[in-house]
């Protein structure tokens, strides 16, 4: 029996996409014989149609969950949202907008204990020369400071449930990706990396890279390093 999945869709004003995503991720359920799953929207205080097309999918969808932020709270409040919500055995958590196919997790359905897999986009011609570069700072920030060399911090993951519930995430910015990889590097865990696609947008604005993302990730940057140092010391002993 394959291994049971929580997959988290992010979405934020994603109302011309997130039908299309549901469907998809449902289609790779069935088509992978994953016979123990949830699905759970978290939106992030969408005010476009996003809650009514949900809220019409869930009636006859089992096994959707919809979580709502009653304000846009940013990318990291809705990772932790997703994640404590979740109960199957691995944990993914896919942006609303269809840049992500959920297909490239087929050859990962069923991974080991103290793995996790990290998705990394190869081709990124999309991002503008400011994201690039903010892209490039963090990268080199997780090598040098965090001795973390995953490939593309902040793409998708997939984890086991327990790990996340296990290391007591502190953060609430986007920075939240980079202090669970640090904790699970510290712990002996290794990553998995996978090389993904990154699909174009066909609708909404893309928030990753965002001014008030990138300042509050900054702001919160000395707080990641107090707690990896915290958790670092309680690791080793």
């Amino acid at each position: 029996m394959n291994q049971s999945w929580s997959i988290i869709i992010l979405c934020y004003n994603e109302g011309k996409t997130i039908s299309d995503v549901i469907c998809k991720i449902k289609l790779f359920i069935s088509e992978n014989n994953i016979t123990e799953s949830e699905i759970l929207v978290v939106d992030d205080g969408s005010d476009d149609e996003t809650e009514i097309i949900i809220a019409d999918l869930v009636k006859s969808s089992d096994n959707l969950k919809y979580i709502r932020h009653p304000e846009n709270l940013g990318i990291g409040s809705a990772l932790l949202s997703g994640y404590r919500n979740s109960y199957k055995e691995n944990v993914i958590a896919v942006p609303g907008d269809g840049q992500f196919d959920v297909n490239e997790l087929s050859p990962y359905i069923n991974f080991s204990d103290k793995h996790f897999i990290s998705f990394y986009r190869s081709d990124t011609k999309q991002y503008s020369a400011y994201r690039k570069a903010v892209s490039g700072m963090n990268k080199l920030l997780n090598k040098y400071l965090l001795s973390l060399n995953v490939k593309d911090i902040n793409w998708v993951k997939a984890y086991k449930s327990v790990d996340l519930k296990n290391i007591d995430l502190k953060l609430g910015s986007s920075l939240v990706a980079t202090e669970i990889c640090a904790k699970l590097h510290l712990k002996g865990y290794r990553s998995i990396e996978a090389e993904s696609v990154y699909h174009e947008r066909i609708a909404g604005t893309a928030r990753g890279a965002s001014l008030r993302t990138v300042a509050q990730a900054v702001k919160d940057l000395a707080g990641l390093f107090k707690e990896i140092r915290r958790f670092n010391k309680i690791n080793r002993n």
